[in-house]
């Protein structure tokens, strides 16, 4: 690895991100790692994720040869990508970040009309605006380099409208069509730049009872963190466009193309239903 050289993974600490920053260090990488930052109860308890300090400690005691550089921040905002590269700057002024993992994610589990207009804000500005922006301002670097890799962490749900996650699963289409037109224009410029497009990772975004845990993890609907990571980044260093790991989830997808929207709707309600979600 040449001195200087980064992987900027954002949404780093926990679940699939985490595997992102852990694999990321095994081969090498200095780490950026960008995730909003850690909190307190009123006792001052951490509540949620570890903060990015945390998990840049653990992981600098695991590689000691590595830098890594944990920066706390919002990235469901417009001034979010901005910030976040100004601050790299600021603080390794030398870093060249020759990968970007788009890993940040929120997931509201609701009806349309019950999601408040600041949730749908930030799901549209964390998963589009943020993504774009960080591509926007990293890409000509790499491309001047000749070297870079872009992963953009997309979803099944990219792939036809599902009801209840609607404006995510809108968000993932968004980025689809985002990577598949910059992987054009950059091509044979020595930047590699992909999608994946899981069914369902394990981690605590999905709010599932165990007993449906375990059945998709069995039906290859949903697979670890770390398998999910490690299948990601061979895709991404490969130079392939896009994954989709699971034979269930490709006959899924192809299922919920052809067959009739009110056939589509009652197996969505009957899903939703299971997962909680109230009609």
């Amino acid at each position: 690895m040449t001195t200087g050289t980064y992987a900027l993974v954002t949404g780093g600490t926990s679940g699939m991100g985490l595997e992102y920053v852990r694999q990321l260090a095994g081969r090498g990488y200095n780490i950026v790692l960008a995730a909003l930052p850690g909190r307190n109860d009123e006792n001052g308890n951490p509540t949620g994720p570890p903060s990015p300090e945390v998990i840049c400690s653990l992981m600098a005691a695991e590689y000691p040869g590595q830098d890594f550089l944990p920066i706390g921040i919002d990235l469901a905002r417009t001034e979010s990508a901005q910030e976040l590269c100004d601050r790299i700057k600021a603080e390794r002024p030398d870093a060249f970040v020759e990968v970007l993992i788009n890993n940040a994610g929120i997931l509201n589990a609701k009806h349309f009309r019950q999601m408040t207009a600041p949730q749908i804000q930030r799901e549209l500005l964390l998963h589009n605006f943020t993504t774009t922006m960080l591509c926007h301002y990293l890409l000509p670097a790499m491309k001047e380099r000749g070297k870079g890799y872009v992963l953009t962490v997309s979803s099944l749900a990219a792939w036809t409208p599902f009801p209840f996650v609607t404006t995510y699963s809108a968000t993932k289409n968004f980025n689809r069509t985002l990577v598949r037109g910059l992987r054009t224009e950059y091509r044979g410029t020595g930047v590699k730049i992909a999608t994946v497009y899981f069914g369902a990772v394990d981690t605590p975004l999905y709010k599932l009872k165990p007993s449906y845990r375990r059945l998709a993890r069995r039906l290859r609907v949903m697979i670890s963190p770390e398998e999910a990571a490690r299948r990601a980044l061979r895709m991404l260093f490969a130079g392939r466009s896009g994954s989709m790991p699971g034979v269930v989830n490709h006959i899924g997808r192809f299922v919920f193309a052809l067959l009739p929207s009110p056939f589509v709707s009652r197996i969505d309600r009957r899903v939703s239903h299971r997962m909680g979600i109230e009609d």
